[in-house]
This record gives structure tokens, sequence and C-alpha cells, in this order.
């Protein structure tokens, strides 16, 4: 009796590790067959993409994931811990009170109460992650077609060639004068 039992016991363990590694298998087949991988996913989620424009989707994410890890790393160091979980609860009820991102950027950006050294590098932050995003949905551009670029973002001027010729022209028209 004591023999029948162990051997049930044995059974029930191996029926049940078997299970859970296939089960295992089944996650990562899942994960390995995503729409867009990390850097561009963002920007093509909501997208019905071919097998060919997801392998070169998925290219596009490799060469730039260690840029934009790096990115992630730079604003990381900028914040303290506090501020982090700070950033966190904020954006957390944000979210829970219903608010729209924009609402719910400001409410984040309240909470954290960054100095004046804080918010300078922020914002070099933010225009080196613009200029990234750029760059991705540069090379997005040419994996998609017609109709799923006009799905991407526009890109926005204020900060780069526009911004320097608008100065340029005001200084010819005084120099003229």
């Amino acid at each position: 009796m004591n023999m029948f039992r162990t051997a049930m016991c044995l059974s029930l363990v191996c029926v049940v590790c078997v299970s859970g590694i296939a089960d295992e298998k089944k996650g990562k087949g899942k994960s390995g067959v995503r729409k867009a991988p990390g850097v561009t996913q963002r920007f093509v989620a909501k997208m019905e993409l071919t097998a060919e424009q997801i392998e070169k989707i998925g290219e596009i994410d490799k060469r730039f994931a260690v840029r934009a890890k790096e990115l992630s790393n730079q604003r990381g160091a900028i914040l303290t811990d506090k501020q982090k979980q700070d950033q966190k609860d904020a954006a957390k009820a944000a979210k829970a009170a219903g608010k729209t991102p924009a609402e719910a950027r400001k409410a984040v950006q309240a909470a954290l109460h960054l100095t004046d050294e804080q918010s300078a590098r922020m914002k070099e932050h933010g225009k080196a992650q613009m200029r990234f995003s750029q760059e991705v949905i540069g090379e997005l551009r040419k994996v998609l077609t017609a109709e799923q670029q006009e799905k991407l973002p526009k890109q926005r001027s204020g900060s780069g060639v526009g911004e320097k010729k608008g100065k340029g022209k005001g200084k010819k028209k005084k120099d003229a004068a």
C-alpha cells in the first residue's frame, strides 16, 4: 500500500511538472511573436503588420535598443530615488483618476519637485529623446506602407533646423536695414 501511494505521488508530481514546463513553453512562444518589439512598440502597436514588416521592425528595435537603454539610464540618473517613487505614485494616481495624458504629465511633473539643475537636465534629456524618437520613426517609415505611415506621429518643429532658419532670417533683415 505504501509503495502504491508513493508511486501515485511521484506520478502526480511528474504530471504537474510536465504541464508547468509546457505552459512555460507556450508563454515563450506567445512573447516571441509580438507585433512589434520594445523601442518601436509605441509607434506600431495598433498596426496590422506583415511577417516581413515584423522581422524588419525587430531589426530596427535591435539597432536602437542600446541607445534606448542609455537614454533611460540617463533620465534615471537625473532623479533621486524619492523622486522616482513620487513619479510612480503620481502616475498611478492620475491613471486612477482618469486624467488625460496631458493632465497626467502635468501631475507627474508637479510631484517631482525638480531643482533648477534637474529641470535643465530633464529639458536636455527631452530634446535627446525627441531626436531619438524621430530617428526611430524615420527608420519605420522605410518599412511601413503609406497608409501605415499616416498613423505615425508627425515630426515636430521648434527645436532644430526650423528654429535656426527663423533666427537667421531675422538677422538678415536687420543687416539689410
